[in-house]
């Protein structure tokens, strides 16, 4: 059962916690982060302030002075719902989740145990193999637990709440029902709007991938619909950006498809196992899905494949070019969204320079920085030292990883 509670405190201090959520153990507890970012106030403040200032994570100074906690809750609850909150669904908030890049895993949903302990195993096994956490997650289903916080006005919590508690999935249901009482608690109002999207559980939708750009002239008039196929691990890190919505395909087609993604650092054994592994969660998602049983969502593994349209609008396309084209972000999300979106922008000659990675757009690198233990993650700054000095194409080039793809079926 998802735990979730309600914080009032300086909107510094719930960022200051937001960041620890985003990079402590799970075995330390929300109370105890809480405590230590109470203890230090003047430390919390500067721990923000230095991400926002160095690394331009601006998203902490969304916070309000309030703020809700949800722990315990799965993967897939957690998609969810950063899929509904975005500029472009008119549902706006502030959030951070636990980094499954890194972040051990230690909890999943009682549904799932045969399937979770199996896949924490091959999980645990990568890692020993010197897979990168964010390559080891795509074995995990999205029944894994985890945690996050949620900082939005009255309104759109309310309207959050509603896209939740008309769901089919139980889980669901309970977050928007309490998100529901809460917001008539602690705001006296009842908020009837609806999203004008939604993420649904049942059919199927075929969408070819393609890219359709339009510019007249003017940052902001750039529009645009890219029609993409990626893993879930990869869409969980895209729609937490907010600035675009993913229209992502029915959940009963993704599972009906089986089709998964390989990262390229898994070696032949990881593979192998991975393959069992999918076949065995394909083999339940379809025996529910033909049960019309919700809970089939829960043995989606966080590397199979899933369809998309992407909505972008103005600057926020830009932004999304420039944070997730770098050699830091995340490979798949470079392949399939930051470096084709970054050379279609490149065609025009007074935007070249406002986009792509920052060893490109502003000759320095910053980035390597953040988790220090992977340092050489790009290649990029490998060799130039965040300072580019040849053309952007060239730079994209070195940029793309390879994978593979498998099908269970």
């Amino acid at each position: 059962m998802v735990r979730i509670s309600y914080l009032e405190d300086e909107p510094y201090i719930l960022a200051a916690l937001g960041v620890k959520i985003s990079q402590s153990p799970f075995e330390r507890s929300l109370e105890e982060l809480y405590e230590e970012c109470r203890a230090d106030r003047s430390g919390s403040k500067k721990l923000v302030n230095d991400i926002m200032r160095k690394h331009g994570h601006f998203i902490l100074s969304d916070f309000l002075p309030y703020a809700v906690i949800l722990d315990e809750l799965t993967r897939f609850a957690a998609i969810f719902i950063w899929r509904n909150v975005n500029a472009p669904n008119l549902c706006y908030g502030a959030g951070i989740e636990a980094s499954f890049r890194v972040i051990k895993p230690i909890k999943y949903k009682e549904i799932v145990k045969d399937i979770g302990e199996r896949a924490f195993e091959i999980y645990e096994r990568s890692i020993k193999d010197g897979v990168f956490e964010q390559d080891a997650r795509y074995v995990l289903p999205e029944g894994t637990l985890t945690r996050m916080i949620f900082s939005s006005p009255p309104r759109y919590l309310g309207k959050l709440a509603n896209s939740l508690k008309d769901k089919p999935l139980n889980e669901l249901k309970e977050i928007g029902e309490k998100l529901e009482a809460l917001v008539k608690e602690k705001f006296g109002l009842e908020v009837q709007e609806n999203l004008p999207s939604d993420w649904e559980f049942w059919g199927k939708r075929e969408i070819e991938e393609s890219i359709s750009l339009q510019y007249e002239g003017s940052p902001h008039s750039i529009s645009l619909n890219m029609s993409i196929k990626g893993s879930l691990a990869m869409y969980a890190q895209l729609v937490r950006q907010r600035q675009l919505l993913c229209d992502l395909e029915p959940l009963e087609g993704i599972a009906r498809r089986g089709r998964f993604i390989v990262p390229a650092s898994f070696s032949g054994i990881i593979k192998k196992a991975y393959k069992e592994i999918a076949s065995q969660a394909y083999e339940k998602q379809v025996e529910l899905i033909e049960k019309h049983d919700p809970n089939f969502v829960y043995f989606l593994l966080l590397g199979q494949e899933a369809s998309s349209i992407i909505y972008g609008k103005g600057y926020g396309v830009i932004e999304t070019s420039k944070a997730r084209s770098e050699g830091v972000a995340q490979w798949e999300i470079r392949n399939k969204v930051g470096i084709p979106l970054t050379l279609r922008l490149a065609k025009y000659n007074e935007l070249r320079n406002k986009i792509g990675p920052r060893c490109w757009r502003e000759k320095r690198c910053i980035e390597p920085e953040t988790f220090k233990k992977k340092k050489s993650i790009c290649k990029a700054f490998n060799v130039a030292k965040g300072k580019w000095d040849k053309s952007l194409e060239e730079l994209l080039e070195l940029l793309k990883e390879p994978y593979e793809t498998f099908n269970i079926r």
